[in-house]
């Protein structure tokens, strides 16, 4: 057995024995010294490559669509202070042999009281009929019914005026085929009658047009 010391370069290293025909290869100094080499030219480079992290797609948020605008209207009585004498329905009247359908109501008033439309809307006819109606206006709402007026004495709306909540359209009288001063009054849905105690003093819901 003999002394071996390390060379310069492995100045740090202890002294170590070995025995004849051993090689001085030590594990720790060759760790040392793979460690401390530097990169040899043209050896691959195992440095990782860095990944760029995976980008969520933008988030379009969709608006609702909204829902129609809608307002209200409400059909008030045309005549105000009178009530209804004459109800819709089967009557006979004293001049007649037979009941028949009444379409409509009637509300007995003085003559020349003021008549007033039911609801905002537009004159659709006014006119006169002799064996029935007398003299009358047809107003179309905005809900899509129609509203009749009859045996009027005076007619103050034209066709194709547009009219105001409770504005006045003429007068209660006595024309065409009628018994005494009252104003005949129908409503019409689809262009049927309806029974306009139904109809009076209820709220409608209507569409409105918004501009673009």
């Amino acid at each position: 057995m003999r002394r071996l010391m390390t060379n310069a370069p492995m100045a740090r290293c202890k002294t170590l024995l070995i025995h004849c025909g051993q090689t001085a290869a030590f594990g720790a100094v060759a760790v040392f010294a793979a460690a401390a080499a530097p990169n040899v030219a043209g050896a691959p480079d195992r440095t990782p490559t860095p990944v760029a992290a995976p980008v969520a797609p933008p988030i379009q948020a969709e608006a609702e669509k909204a829902g129609p605008v809608t307002r209200q209207i409400v059909f008030t009585a045309p005549v105000r202070g009178y009530a209804i004498n004459s109800a819709f329905g089967l009557r006979k009247l004293a001049i007649e042999a037979e009941a028949r359908a009444h379409k409509g109501v009637d509300i007995a008033a003085p003559q020349g009281t003021s008549v007033f439309t039911a609801a905002e809307g537009k004159v659709m006819r006014t006119g006169y009929d002799a064996g029935g109606y007398g003299n009358f206006i047809e107003v179309r709402h905005p809900n899509g019914m129609t509203t009749l007026y009859g045996h009027l004495s005076r007619i103050d709306v034209a066709t194709g005026d547009r009219l105001t909540p409770a504005q006045r359209i003429g007068l209660v009288g006595s024309t065409g085929y009628s018994t005494g001063p009252h104003l005949h009054f129908e409503v019409r849905r689809d262009g049927a009658q309806v029974n306009p105690a139904k109809v009076m003093d209820r709220p409608f819901q209507i569409a409105v047009k918004v501009s673009a």
